[in-house]
């Protein structure tokens, strides 16, 4: 009798173990990538994953609400970001990346060199800088032709900016913010940042292939963004835009949702549905609306 007492609780945990391996196994080899916009209120924060590989770009301004969207994303055993990228030093970009660097092991943070007065982005470099002096994380310059690689074959490029920000301190954090493009097969996402008009025709003029299906509307949906010509270069099927409800900005602007519209853009908001996600299944099939 003792020995059954012993010997089936052991054998209870074992079949446990077994089960919760597999799923770690299995999650780790699964092919498909995700796109989420997550809903972080008025704020930037985007995470792709394939497997155990994840990119985080911008993070909100809550670092508690961001901790809580990639728990429901990030299975609880997997506690490394493989890279986050910093668009640009604005509060509502990056008020929530210290948390996550205190809770997740971090391999590369890509940022550019555009500078802020804000204790927020003091605190994010020192602790930034001081991960990388332990060599706990290397910190990348994000800048054109910086290439991420995923296990599927996918790819997520730099675009923007084209070179070395020089401007350290200009007033205008967003003349700087990243552009990314990731290629999955033949579907292809645009993310934005805050990129603004003023800088159209130096990112149009460069040759980039900014066509996408899919389009991180830029700044929120800020009329000072987003414009005709740009539009007309991109080709979005699809729009996403990140938003927190009832914002004091008045995101998103009616010009910026007029154009969309004019140019028969799929309009999807985060105040309106939440996180919107999308799945690609592998290289050869279409990228797809999973949930908003």
């Amino acid at each position: 009798m003792l020995h059954r007492k012993i010997f089936f609780p052991i054998l209870g945990g074992l079949i446990a173990l077994i089960v919760i391996l597999s799923v770690i196994v299995f999650h780790g080899q699964n092919n498909a990538l995700s796109v989420v916009f997550l809903d972080v209120g008025q704020g930037d924060a985007i995470l792709i994953s394939q497997g155990s590989q994840q990119v985080l770009i911008d993070g909100g301004k809550d670092g508690k609400l961001l901790l809580e969207k990639l728990g429901k994303y990030i299975p609880f055993w997997d506690r490394k970001l493989e890279t986050i990228i910093e668009t640009h030093p604005d509060q509502d970009h990056i008020g929530g990346l210290v948390d996550v660097l205190r809770t997740y092991e971090v391999g590369s943070v890509l940022e550019t060199k555009m500078q802020n007065n804000s204790q927020t982005f003091k605190k994010l470099e020192e602790t930034v800088d001081q991960l990388a002096s332990q060599h706990k994380l290397e910190k990348i310059e994000a800048k054109k032709n910086v290439v991420i690689k995923f296990s599927n074959g996918a790819i997520l490029q730099i675009l923007y900016p084209l070179e070395s920000v020089t401007d350290t301190n200009s007033n205008d954090t967003n003349l700087a913010s990243v552009v990314a493009k990731l290629t999955v097969g033949d579907s292809r996402f645009l993310f934005t940042g805050d990129f603004p008009t003023l800088q159209d025709s130096s990112l149009l003029g460069s040759g980039e292939d900014v066509s996408a299906n899919f389009l991180k509307v830029a700044h929120h949906g800020s009329k000072y963004a987003t414009s005709n010509e740009f539009l007309e270069k991109v080709k979005p099927t699809e729009a996403i835009i990140s938003v927190g409800k009832n914002n004091s900005y008045g995101h998103p602007s009616p010009e910026v949702l007029q154009r969309l519209l004019q140019h028969k853009v799929k309009i999807l908001r985060t105040d309106e549905s939440g996180d919107v996600e999308y799945e690609c299944q592998n290289l050869n099939s279409k990228c797809f609306l999973k949930s908003f």
